[in-house]
Parts: structure tokens; C-alpha cells; sequence
């Protein structure tokens, strides 16, 4: 079993913010308000780890216009370890964000303002072929009538699923503190290209990139969910350090996880919630 560093990486005060229940689901159907979380952390060694912290994501809801049901229910099935026990590569636990100089937030022009997670390959759902064969669990799966339902122009491209337009409205609409400073993360799967319908994920910062990235980086892209920047982005481990020192959030983990030269961020946890 892991060891985790004893030292938090998040020393500073910052403000504490609940989360839902840490159960997870196993349902594979998209609820109201389906989170996914992962807990991230940095393997120093095979028995050792840092951990710097949880990621909580909020999935388009099955009721919206826009959702797009497979990929979002290969996500929750992956995340929630549904095949698991009969498949240990049917997760995201243990698999790593791609790590390289264009990952690493330091303030270069290679830095591309996303984090890639590529997952083992395998998917948690399957799909009924017009033969009516269904497909293997690492053949990829599409759904080209309900991304074209889906699709939004943009700077001569498509991207698919939640506009971010929407997104950044209902976000703002949820900001207290009366300021125009709304940070939208978004949790994105490729349609085209390099691991469409797999276990390929993005997690893209389109507010916080320079105004000629924006939306441009969503291209060929679905979103499928949001960040809350906001939420409690400690997890188990060194609860109590996290709660003496307020705990960051998971905007802050998100911003390390960017920053840090350690290696490679790795999803050592994952779960699926409701609320």
C-alpha cells in the first residue's frame, strides 16, 4: 500500500468549502447534479506519495440541452470503478496527466493551458453497432447525430456539448462576492482526433488563458462539465493539517498541479457523487 507524505503541500490559510457526500455512486445514469472528483497526487516512489489534493468536476446534467450521454457515462463509469473488479484497467486510479515542458505552468509561451489524462485505454461503456453487434470494451465509440445537436462554431472550427458562454453565465450568476472574476475550468473529451470516444479526458482553463487561446482550445473538443474552483480541494489524506490551515481549494490544486515540477500528477483516487 501507498505511503503519503506527511507534509501538506498547502500550508497557507484560504477559505474551507463544503463538498458532497464522498460515497460513491455506482448508478450510470446522469443525475441532476452528478460530481466526479479525483484526488491527485505525486508518486516519489512504488510505495510512496504526495498527495496535493482533490478536483471536483459538476457533469453536464442529463436534463441539459446539451448532454451528450456517452461520454459522459464512460466517464462516470470509469471514475466510479464500476468494471473494476473485472477488468483493473476499467479506471482512472493510478493513471497519470501527460507530463512536459508544454504541461508546466511556468510562464512560457509552451505552456498550453490544459492537462491531459489519457486514462489506461479502456472504456466503461459499450455501444450497439447498426449490425447489432456491440462493441469491444477498447474500441472506441462515437455518437456523430448527437454531437452535430450539440455543436457550437467557433473561430472557424466546432467544438461540442455545454457552450462555455453558458457556463460562465451560470457561474457568475452563482458569485456572491458581486465582482466580475468568474474562472472557468472545463472538464473536456476529444470527438475527433487522438483518442476520441476512449478514456481520454482534458482538463482545460479557458478563462485563465490568454484572450488569442480562449475558446480555440475547446476546439474539436466536447465539454462535458465545469470545475468547482471553489470546493474543498483537500482529500483524506492529512485531513487534519488541511483543517488547521483551511485547506486549498480546487482552484489551488489545480494551479499547483500546473506549477509543480515533481512529476507527473497522478489520479490516485476517484469517485462519482450526487447531490
Amino acid at each position: 500500500s501507498h505511503a503519503f507524505h506527511s507534509q501538506p503541500v498547502f500550508s497557507r490559510t484560504t477559505k474551507l468549502c463544503s463538498t458532497s457526500s464522498e460515497t460513491s455512486s455506482t448508478n450510470n445514469k446522469a443525475h441532476e447534479n452528478t460530481i466526479l472528483y479525483f484526488d491527485i497526487g505525486i508518486p516519489t516512489s512504488p510505495t510512496e506519495t504526495i498527495p496535493l489534493g482533490r478536483l471536483t468536476f459538476h457533469l453536464t446534467p442529463q436534463t441539459h440541452p446539451h448532454h451528450l450521454p456517452l461520454p459522459i457515462s464512460n466517464l462516470i463509469s470509469l471514475a466510479s470503478n464500476q468494471r473494476k473488479s473485472v477488468d483493473p484497467k476499467a479506471t482512472y486510479e493510478g493513471c497519470a496527466f501527460q507530463y512536459s515542458p508544454s504541461t508546466i505552468d511556468d510562464g512560457s509561451f509552451r505552456y498550453r493551458w490544459g492537462h491531459v489524462c489519457d486514462g489506461y485505454g479502456r472504456n466503461g461503456i459499450q455501444t450497439t453497432l447498426a449490425s447489432g453487434k456491440k462493441t469491444s470494451w477498447d474500441e472506441p465509440f462515437s455518437d456523430p447525430q448527437r454531437s452535430k445537436e450539440c455543436a457550437h462554431s467557433c473561430f472557424g472550427g466546432v467544438y461540442y456539448g455545454q457552450k462555455y458562454e453558458d457556463i460562465l453565465d451560470l457561474l457568475k450568476t452563482n458569485n456572491d462576492n458581486g465582482q466580475d472574476d468568474t474562472t472557468v475550468i472545463l472538464l473536456t473529451v476529444p470527438i475527433s482526433g487522438p483518442g476520441a470516444g476512449t478514456s481520454k479526458f482534458s482538463i482545460v482553463r479557458v478563462s485563465e488563458s490568454p484572450r488569442e487561446w480562449g475558446e480555440r482550445l475547446l476546439l474539436n473538443s466536447a465539454v462535458v462539465g465545469y470545475l468547482d474552483c471553489g470546493a474543498d480541494g483537500s482529500f483524506g489524506f492529512g485531513e487534519a493539517e488541511n483543517e488547521e490551515s483551511g485547506g486549498p481549494t480546487c482552484l489551488e490544486v489545480l494551479r499547483f498541479m500546473a506549477r509543480q515540477r515533481m512529476g507527473p500528477p497522478t489520479i490516485i483516487n476517484c469517485g462519482v457523487t450526487s447531490s
